[in-house]
């Protein structure tokens, strides 16, 4: 949450220093960009359906207790996230060097 302001401030002024007419490395740091964007989205939307269907099977046990599915929810929250948190702060060691 907190590297993605940086990674994004970073690549819009490469973008800008670039100009119209962007030299072959800004072309590819550009198309990585994306790239990865795309890759992240489908990590995400498969760790998202894995934890979906896990906390669909473990729904009768946590009907026993207190708070059923607030856990299960935030695990499925919390593994959509992971494929971007991981580019984020992967990007953010590589940018800022």
């Amino acid at each position: 949450m907190l590297g993605a302001p940086f990674v994004i401030g970073a690549r819009m002024m490469q973008m800008a220093m670039a100009g119209p007419q962007p030299s072959e490395k800004e072309r590819r740091e550009t198309q990585r960009m994306v790239a990865e964007k795309v890759a992240a989205a489908q990590q995400s939307a498969l760790a998202f359906n894995q934890a979906m269907f896990k906390a669909a099977m473990d729904v009768p046990l946590a009907m026993m207790s207190a708070n059923p599915l607030a856990k299960s929810m935030d695990t499925v929250a919390s593994a959509a996230i992971k494929p971007y948190s991981k580019r984020v702060r992967a990007n953010r060691k590589r940018l800022s060097k």
